[in-house]
């Protein structure tokens, strides 16, 4: 448990899908994911100073090295905000800097608010799969904090996005998610990353959000792969304490991104 501070209401900020190299000159689908994730966190930092945390959904590293998680957790433990990480598909687990154990869902406090960090990353796959001990978790930290208000992020896809290329790599086992969830009338909202797109879904009360990649976007809707020419962005999310929240998505104006239309993967 971890209790971040008790003010009346806080700005949580998401970032996902930085895809990191392990060297600042190499490019990710031909763009250089370094140079867009400084430029969304100089935003963020404009913008935001006063964060309250900043929470990772996933893919990290494009190359899952050491030096790639190192490079990443100095260059951001400068901004001096609280900072958590979950991984994707592309992290290594069993090198991914973990805020805890890799295998427990983990509860952050702000106030009336909790937020769950869930493990939906299956060794060697790209599809997600949330294991039943971490379900167990969370059912337990959703009765244990009952009378707070709830975020779950975890990387993967809940629902379809309607791309069917990329609903191949879905969350496979949503089905035992929401059967969790609907035992219980806390949980706000959901957070995820994985398909580089602003997503909105609602389900039993509860939204669910995907966030824009801080480097290439998807093209929504896409029955193959293919890559959108929106800009790289965040989310940032406002609470309050009586449980209502306000969230935007920002993208960086000063980028332009070049797309090409040949790339057929990633």
């Amino acid at each position: 448990m971890t209790l971040v501070n008790n003010s009346k209401n806080w700005t949580i900020i998401q970032i996902t899908d930085t895809h990191l190299m392990n060297h600042d000159g190499l490019e990710f689908v031909h763009m250089n994911p370094a140079e867009t994730f400084h430029a969304v966190m100089h935003d963020i930092q404009i913008r935001y100073p006063h964060a309250d945390a900043i929470i990772h959904t996933g893919d990290l590293a494009q190359v899952a090295a050491p030096e790639t998680y190192q490079y990443y957790l100095s260059f951001i433990s400068q901004f001096k905000i609280p900072h958590y990480q979950i991984p994707g598909n592309h992290d290594n687990s069993d090198i991914f800097p973990f805020y805890k154990n890799r295998n427990e869902a983990h509860a952050i406090h702000f106030g009336e608010w909790t937020i769950i960090l869930l493990n939906s990353a299956v060794k060697d796959q790209v599809y997600g799969f949330i294991e039943p001990k971490q379900l167990d978790q969370l059912d337990q930290l959703l009765t244990q904090y009952k009378n707070q208000h709830i975020i779950i992020t975890c990387h993967h896809h809940p629902f379809e996005m309607h791309s069917h290329w990329l609903d191949h790599h879905i969350l496979k086992n949503t089905s035992h998610l929401t059967d969790i969830l609907a035992k219980h009338q806390n949980t706000k909202l959901v957070l995820f990353g994985h398909v580089h797109q602003d997503s909105w879904n609602q389900w039993n009360g509860i939204s669910f959000y995907s966030t824009p990649s801080t480097c290439v976007q998807f093209k929504p809707k896409s029955e193959n792969f293919a890559l959108d020419e929106e800009a790289p962005g965040y989310r940032v999310l406002h609470l309050k304490e009586n449980g209502e929240f306000e969230t935007k998505i920002h993208r960086i104006s000063h980028k332009v991104v070049k797309i090409n239309a040949h790339i057929s993967g990633y």
